[in-house]
Formats: C-alpha cells, sequence, structure tokens
C-alpha cells in the first residue's frame, strides 16, 4: 500500500509530454511523474474544488492505480477502478451461496470468529501498556463465545450471527474508549454511535473522525481486491444487501478493522494533536484536515505493508488481505470446500510496558543513582510517563529496570 493523497482547493490533476502532472495552486506544488515510474497505487482525493482530465484518467487506469473520492467528511464517496475481472460463473455462484442460507451462514461465522479473534489479540497487545482488565475482557468474550458456540449447534440465523458480533464490537470498544481517554483526553470518546444517528459515520468527536478516514481508506483497499476477481461487493454474507450499500465490503473490513484501530492509537500516542488539527463543520461534525489526513494515510501504510509470518513465508498484511479475498473466491466457486479467514495477530513491540513504567514512576533518587540512570533521563521519563505519553526507553535503562 501507497497512497498519493491530494487534498485542498484548486487542485489539478492533467497528462503533459506522457507525464502524469499533479499541482495544487494554494500551496503553488506540483508533482510529475513519468510513464511506468511511478510508486503509488491509488490516489485518493480529498479536495472540494479542483479537476482531472479524460488523459490523466486514462493514464492511471493504464497503470493500474486507482481513484479514491472522499466525501467532505472523510468518508468514501466513490472508487475508480481498472477492468474488472470477467467471470460471470463467480458471480452466480456468489449470488447461489447468498441465497442458499448454511452456506451464507458459514460464510457469516468465519468472518465473525476472524474479527472476535484478531479484537481480543489487539486488546491483549494493548493491555501491556495501558491499565485494561484482561481477564475480565477474556471472560466477557469467552461468554460470548460459548454463547455462540451453543447456538452453532442449531440452525443459526443470520440475524443472530449479527447480534453476536454487535454485542462483540460493543465490549471491544468500551475498553478501547479506556486506551482512548489516556493517549488523548482532549477529544473525549465516548462511544463509536452518535446519539443522532444510528451510523457511525457522521463524527461528533476527532477519534471517530480519524477511525472513519481510516476505515475509508480500507474499503478503498477491499474494492480494488473485489475487482481484481471478480466478486460483486454488493452481494454479502454477514451484512444485509441495501440499496447504496456494498455488504460485502462491509464484510471484509471486519477482517482488518482493527488494524485501523492500532494506527489510530499510534498515531495519537507519537502526534500530540490538537483540535486545532481538525475541521469542524456548520453541523458541528468533525473532518481531518489534510496534514492530520497524511499522517494517519502514513501510520496505516506503514502497517499494511509491515511483514508477518503468514503460511510459512513473511508477508505484509496487504497481500494477506487479498489472499483471504481469494480463498473467499475459490471457496464460493467450489475450488474450496471450506473457509477459513486466518489474519495473523499482531505483536506490538515496545518497551515501555506497565511494570516499567510502574518502577520508573515510583523510583528514588536513590535508586535512580544506585543503577546509574542519567538525572535529565529520568525526569523526562517519569514526566512523559505521567502524561501517558508513549516514548521509548532505552535499552540500556531497560536492561538496568530488568535486571532489578
Amino acid at each position: 500500500m501507497n497512497p498519493l493523497l491530494i487534498s485542498g482547493f484548486g487542485t489539478s490533476i492533467n497528462v503533459d509530454k506522457r507525464k502524469l502532472i499533479v499541482t495544487n495552486k494554494l500551496n503553488d506544488t506540483k508533482l510529475e511523474f513519468y510513464p511506468h515510474k511511478i510508486n503509488h497505487d491509488s490516489i485518493i482525493i480529498d479536495g472540494h474544488t479542483g479537476n482531472i482530465s479524460f488523459e490523466s484518467m486514462r493514464w492511471l487506469m493504464k497503470h493500474n492505480i486507482h481513484l479514491t473520492l472522499l466525501n467532505w467528511d472523510g468518508n468514501l464517496l466513490a472508487t475508480t477502478l481498472p477492468d474488472q475481472t470477467i467471470s460471470g460463473k463467480l458471480r452466480l455462484e456468489q449470488y447461489k451461496k447468498h441465497l442458499d442460507h448454511i452456506a451464507r451462514c458459514h460464510i457469516a461465522q468465519q468472518l465473525v470468529k476472524s474479527k472476535v479473534g484478531s479484537s481480543l489479540n489487539l486488546l491483549n497487545e494493548l493491555a501491556k501498556f495501558y491499565p485494561l482488565d484482561i481477564k475480565k475482557i477474556q471472560g466477557r468474550f469467552e461468554a460470548e463465545f460459548h454463547y455462540n458456540s451453543k447456538q452453532e449447534r442449531n440452525m443459526l440465523k443470520i440475524q443472530e450471527i449479527m447480534s453476536h458480533e454487535a454485542r462483540i464490537a460493543k465490549i471491544y470498544f468500551e475498553y478501547l474508549r479506556i486506551v482512548f481517554a489516556k493517549v488523548a483526553p482532549q477529544f473525549s470518546f465516548e462511544t463509536r454511535a452518535n446519539i443522532d444517528h444510528k451510523r457511525s459515520d457522521h463524527a461528533s468527536d476527532e477519534i471517530n473522525a480519524l477511525l472513519n478516514y481510516g476505515y475509508s481508506i480500507l474499503s478503498s483497499e477491499i474494492k480494488k481486491f473485489l475487482n481484481s476477481v471478480g466478486l460483486d461487493s454488493q452481494i454479502g454474507f454477514l451484512h444485509e444487501t441495501l440499496l447504496s450499500r456494498t455488504p460485502l465490503v462491509y464484510d471484509l473490513q471486519e477482517l482488518f478493522r482493527w488494524l485501523i484501530d492500532l494506527s489510530v492509537i499510534q498515531l495519537l500516542e507519537e502526534n500530540n494533536l490538537k483540535k486545532s488539527d481538525f475541521i469542524l463543520t456548520e453541523n458541528y461534525h468533525i473532518r481531518l484536515k489534510p496534514d492530520t489526513a497524511k499522517l494517519l494515510i502514513e501510520k496505516i501504510k506503514s502497517n499494511f505493508n509491515g511483514k508477518v509470518s503468514y503460511k510459512k513465508r513473511n508477508f505484509a498484511y496487504q497481500n494477506i488481505l487479498y489472499d483471504n479475498v481469494s480463498q473467499l473466491a475459490q471457496y464460493i466457486s467450489n475450488k474450496k470446500k471450506t473457509i477459513e479467514f486466518a489474519i495473523p495477530h499482531v505483536t506490538i513491540n515496545r518497551n515501555d510496558d506497565l511494570l516499567l513504567r510502574e518502577k520508573i514512576l515510583s523510583m528514588s533518587p536513590e535508586e535512580r543513582k544506585k543503577l546509574g540512570i542519567n538525572k535529565s533521563t529520568f525526569w523526562y521519563m517519569k514526566k512523559n510517563f505521567a502524561d501517558s505519553k508513549t516514548r521509548k526507553i532505552y535499552d540500556k535503562v531497560s536492561s538496568k529496570l530488568n535486571v532489578n
């Protein structure tokens, strides 16, 4: 994943002498890309005025680069994709699987199973650094697993699977709320839903605006992969088929929403974002300023390009997403007899866990001297940890603290 974000007023995309030219008159910037020498795989347009020529659209399609157009609030408005795989038989089988109650429930069950496992793993990892009661979390997740396993012995209904997923999501965000309260208390995150909107796409706070923006980028990637294998995004298995909706995109989002959540948390940990980094609309909804959007995109890009062990080799999460979409297509077309969405769990590699933080915060000046820790280093660590900021503990300091 390597998107190019184009934002602001007065932006234009044209082709001149074979080169793709991206200009922004507002800040007087100009980007030029020669044919077959562009390292971006997508372009995200987050602006209100501007133009794009037919020739530049042809240029992008020839280079297999898709356009993503975001609405004023950062939500996905439209995606322009390269020519899709022609697979009439696959789509016929997709419709059959959708209408087959047992097959549809099986796919939905596997989607929720993967989401639940990834969500619990992320909370487990975050519990190393934030005050989360992991035993209580595991107990609540296990109670849902027990309920769902009991229901699975009987004839499951889609509504029951969706209810199970919704309860897990509610538990999950209850604990993410604790993390957000620690890392960004200035944004007052409460929940994903708004009082005046059942859906959560109208962000009333900064964290929801970040999440919505990240989920839009994820949706765009999923649409690209669905297009490449020939599946119909309007026919899903977990989410219901509704007008102007793409339920299969929402289905597959469940596999990787947690990675967007992690990206938002890491962005907040590493950057002291303020309310001035966001835009408040006349309807009191929140959207991201261009620089904030760029920071988030870079974090998402870094996480999706990070390699993890998968099928005895190392792959980026972006490749793993594509592989799972391909496996779904193979199951739908009856080339595979079973389907299981296997997403490797993430490991957060930091050395500032709660135990070390507590040691530093409770350490006396005499203990600091005994361990040979520099006075100024010690003072900054205590200040940062008291403010719930994430900072790297130098290896020498970490080794001294672990020894004791």
